[in-house]
């Protein structure tokens, strides 16, 4: 996405006139405010952050900039230097060993909404935690453009990767009693892995979302879809199917 990124990881993207990351913590306040997350939002950092100056500033003073923008948060930030050396498995890893709570995790390059997000998390907190799963959100219908999950006639994910299946949305909650099992299949993969290999290797059920409430940035393309479709409108929730 450079030039647009200028050098920044693209959780900092402007798109019509909020970044990513603006968007992604407006979407959590409501469910900070309703109990159903904390406070703590934990960002990992690589590119754009790794050097002890940069363009004038200090580290500090551009994480201070960047990430610590909205007092509705707690911010703990961690940066991986060697970032370039490893794929998102090993930022997965990095925030996992400071969280000790089920981690509701969010890809950089995801906007959605709270009526999204409190689905997911309802989701897991209600069905998916007391039986001992993880949880992921797709979007259901089979194609083989995005990254994808599948799953079997009950909902348990199966499979993930670039295969053909359902739009893997970038939304996940990890039960912490899987956080040992992550740790290790997130170690061994670090290096070529993203992070959502991880759900197949625990037990993982599947949540659809709506799609008009959704959208993820890769490309050109997909930055203009997603300038075409903000504000994302909120939507009746008994329309979507779980």
């Amino acid at each position: 996405m450079h030039p647009r990124t200028d050098g920044n990881p693209k959780l900092f993207l402007d798109v019509d006139g909020e970044t990513i990351f603006e968007r992604q913590l407006d979407a959590l306040a409501p469910l900070v405010e309703e109990g159903l997350v904390d406070e703590r939002v934990v960002v990992v950092l690589g590119y754009g952050f790794t050097e002890d100056t940069l363009d004038g500033r200090s580290r500090t003073e551009k994480i201070d900039e960047y990430v610590r923008i909205d007092d509705r948060f707690e911010f703990e930030v961690v940066v991986l230097p060697y970032w370039n050396a490893v794929e998102n498995a090993a930022s997965a890893l990095a925030g996992l060993n400071v969280v000790d709570d089920d981690a509701l995790l969010l890809c950089g390059d995801v906007i959605t909404t709270a009526e999204v997000l409190s689905t997911v998390v309802e989701q897991f907190r209600d069905d998916h935690r007391p039986d001992g799963y993880s949880t992921v959100a797709a979007i259901e219908g089979v194609q083989d453009e995005m990254t994808a999950v599948q799953w079997d006639e009950s909902g348990t994910v199966t499979d993930y990767g670039a295969i053909e299946g359902h739009q893997e949305a970038g939304i996940f909650v990890l039960n912490r009693d899987h956080f040992e099992t992550a740790g290790r299949v997130l170690s061994s993969n670090a290096v070529e892995d993203w992070f959502p290999i991880v759900f197949p290797a625990v037990p993982s059920k599947a949540v659809t979302i709506d799609p008009r409430q959704h959208v993820e940035i890769n490309t050109e393309d997909h930055f203009r879809e997603a300038v075409r479709s903000l504000p994302l409108e909120p939507t009746d929730r008994s329309e979507i199917e779980l």
